[in-house]
């Protein structure tokens, strides 16, 4: 597998306060590092250093603080950024579009027509950064689902993806001008959290400009089979995200402001839940899948230990299947 896959973590991995000197959640880290002195190259640098000790081959960036304006703030540019990725034997797989509108606290929202335009020009202005970084690959999500009881229920139907779409396709149109490949990505509890949400939205988008980007545990969690979802829409998948889960949550879970602390409880490092990774290994394989795996642990107290467990199970348990 390590010949045919390359190994990174998402930069939420390292968001949890504890980390950094504090205590909380991810809610909290960034007043925890204002107390402590913000300083975006010591951030950076701390990152990067441990990603190579924990011996990956890359990151993904992500929202804020671990974003790519702030990694312009700790190197000058995207040259130096990419200068220092390579000085720790790193290379940067991806970047998450996070919906914050630069330079203000307004989230762009992408089932709003009227927000399509900033989002198309925010896409492009972090794709031609991701490019620079010889990165090729920008994950995007979609808005949060409202509670299934919700006195206003939101459905996600016909019509609000066929808005969502058009969106998807210009942004996706604007970043693969710069060479970037834009890819959907679930979240448990989004507008694409599902196998008929993958349907719904594969379907409505092109896919010369939308892609796939499978995370494990978000499908898990949401109550579908990933393989099940990857076997089918294998032609739209450029990177993966691998997370295990202890299994569904319920239907009826409040969704909220808080959804994001509440759904770690379902979360686990790969090796430690219910997902069948020596058949996810093999679905792989036979896809003839070679790219990334992007491992998430949602704001690890000891990521490098939590990090190097999961390449000692990758390697141990699932090398021998995919080489």
């Amino acid at each position: 597998m390590p010949h045919n896959i390359k190994f990174a973590t998402d930069l939420v991995t390292f968001y949890a306060p504890e980390y950094w000197g504090g205590s909380g959640d991810m809610s909290d880290l960034e007043a925890v590092l204002a107390t402590n002195g913000w300083d975006p190259l010591r951030f950076w640098e701390r990152i990067l250093t441990d990603v190579n000790d924990a011996g990956l081959d890359g990151i993904e960036i992500t929202f804020t603080p671990g974003n790519w304006q702030s990694a312009i703030a700790a190197y000058g540019s995207a040259h130096g950024f990419a200068d220092a990725l390579a000085s720790h034997k790193l290379a940067l797989c991806s970047g998450y579009l996070s919906n914050r509108i630069p330079g203000t606290h307004r989230y762009a929202d992408i089932a709003n027509r009227d927000d399509h335009g900033v989002l198309t020009e925010m896409a492009d202005n972090y794709a031609e950064f991701l490019a620079t970084c010889q990165s090729d690959t920008m994950v995007i999500s979609l808005p949060l689902r409202k509670s299934l009881l919700a006195d206003q229920p939101l459905f996600v139907d016909a019509q609000s993806a066929q808005t969502i779409a058009d969106a998807l396709n210009r942004i996706g149109y604007m970043t693969r001008k710069r060479g970037v490949k834009l890819a959907l990505h679930p979240e448990a509890f989004s507008m694409f959290r599902n196998s008929r949400d993958v349907d719904l939205f594969m379907l409505y988008t092109d896919p010369s400009y939308v892609h796939l980007c499978p995370d494990t545990a978000q499908f898990v969690v949401a109550g579908s089979n990933p393989l099940d979802i990857v076997a089918r829409h294998r032609d739209r998948v450029v990177i993966t995200h691998w997370k295990d889960a202890t299994g569904p949550a319920p239907l009826d879970i409040p969704i909220d402001e808080s959804i994001y602390d509440t759904q770690v409880q379902w979360f686990a490092a790969v090796g430690q839940g219910v997902v069948d990774w020596p058949a996810w290994a093999r679905l792989l394989r036979d896809i003839n899948y070679q790219g990334w795996a992007v491992f998430e642990l949602d704001a690890a107290r000891n990521p490098v230990s939590d990090l190097r467990q999961i390449m000692s199970y990758v390697k141990g348990s699932l090398a021998h299947i995919y080489r």
